[in-house]
């Protein structure tokens, strides 16, 4: 059975008659000693808890049954609670991974019990050496592309009527259609490749932005730092007038946990 790394804060008594899951965070290797987090859990107050499962520490809180469970989808539908509850599962991830080399877990990830989690853990115990041995000393970057706007022409600043300006602005919107990437473009992200453990295509969330032309994610070793450095500055200095590179960075590897966690 898994063991408290730290002893859990007692609970307010009018919460502690409802049923509570476990709320997974993360999953660290087993330190020497847990750090606590200060961080808020992720319905505001709940304490963050260090779980020992096996060789590892599963960062959790408990928290009621009814609202991370019973009634997640009604409440990720609703979109200040998705926002704030998004926000804190990253805070706790990100102290997290301050500490401790870290897998992040999905938002949303519950357990009905200790002894399920331990299970999970125990299922996938080599897949999770696996992972811990891809991420070791490695922050994960997002790389966005963008197209530089053209100067507008003197016919382009002609008043449109409404019909003109919602076709040419849902023009604007829409993603590339064509897979293939400018050779320039291309290059690039095999520069970044060649520098990274691993490499995650951009959602498609991202893909409606103005003037995207590509997007991901990439494992970047913190050696390989300055090779990161030198590659964005390199086409960013290329691209001054055509394109413009946004970096993201450094997070925890949410990109990169694969389905085990």
């Amino acid at each position: 059975m898994p063991t408290l790394a730290k002893p859990a804060a007692r609970l307010p008594n009018k919460r502690t008659a409802a049923v509570r899951v476990l709320y997974l965070y993360a999953i660290s290797p087993l330190p020497q000693r847990a750090p606590a987090i200060a961080a808020a859990g992720i319905d505001g107050w709940a304490p963050v808890e260090a779980l020992h499962c096996d060789d590892y520490l599963c960062w959790i809180s408990r928290v009621p049954k009814t609202d991370f469970a019973d009634r997640i989808t009604e409440h990720m539908e609703n979109l200040e609670w998705l926002a704030a509850t998004s926000l804190r599962h990253q805070r706790v991830i990100s102290e997290i991974a301050s500490r401790l080399p870290t897998l992040p877990a999905r938002f949303a990830t519950v357990f009905l019990s200790a002894a399920s989690l331990a299970k999970h853990i125990e299922e996938r115990k080599s897949a999770l050496r696996a992972a811990f041995a891809r991420i070791a000393d490695a922050d994960e970057w997002g790389v966005k592309i963008f197209a530089l706007a053209k100067p507008k022409s003197r016919t382009a600043t002609q008043a449109l009527t409404g019909a003109e300006y919602l076709k040419r602005k849902a023009k604007m919107l829409q993603p590339r259609t064509s897979k293939k990437l400018d050779e320039d473009v291309a290059e690039f992200v095999a520069a970044l490749k060649d520098i990274a453990v691993a490499d995650s295509p951009g959602g498609k969330a991202s893909a409606g932005q103005p003037g995207l032309v590509w997007h991901g994610s990439f494992l970047i070793r913190r050696k390989d730092r300055k090779k990161l450095d030198a590659a964005l500055k390199k086409y960013a200095t290329q691209w001054h007038d055509r394109r413009r590179i946004d970096c993201s960075g450094p997070w925890p590897p949410y990109s990169f946990v694969g389905e085990h966690v």
